[in-house]
């Protein structure tokens, strides 16, 4: 009996299955960087909005492809920066779509800002 033979036979069989969850280990891992950098990002935005450099927010925001909401009250204001990423991973296309939306917010008072 040839065992090579077998164990052949079942790395082949098994190999598709690993090959999806590396693909969507790495897209998750994606997300999660993305994630990070938009955090990074909303701070630059939070220091161009508050500085009231609207001209030079605008060039940021068109440049690294972002959307900004913001929501003002009396006191507070929050900005939400939205990013869409795309996804590769063909088991995790079925999940979240080919394209995964990311955002995070920020809120501060609106005390010292230059409007």
């Amino acid at each position: 009996m040839n065992k090579k033979g077998q164990a052949l036979v079942e790395f082949i069989l098994i190999l598709p299955v690993l090959l999806l969850i590396v693909m969507a280990l790495i897209d998750i891992g994606n997300i999660f960087l993305k994630k990070y950098n938009l955090n990074n990002d909303l701070e630059t935005v939070t220091e161009l909005y508050k500085n009231g450099e609207t001209k030079e927010l605008g060039v940021y925001l068109a440049n690294e492809n972002l959307t900004l909401d913001e929501n003002k009250t009396n006191e507070m204001t929050t900005l939400t920066l939205k990013k869409t990423i795309e996804i590769t991973a063909p088991g995790l296309t079925n999940i979240l779509g080919k394209e995964y939306e990311i955002e995070t917010k920020k809120t501060f008072y609106n005390e010292g800002l230059n409007e």
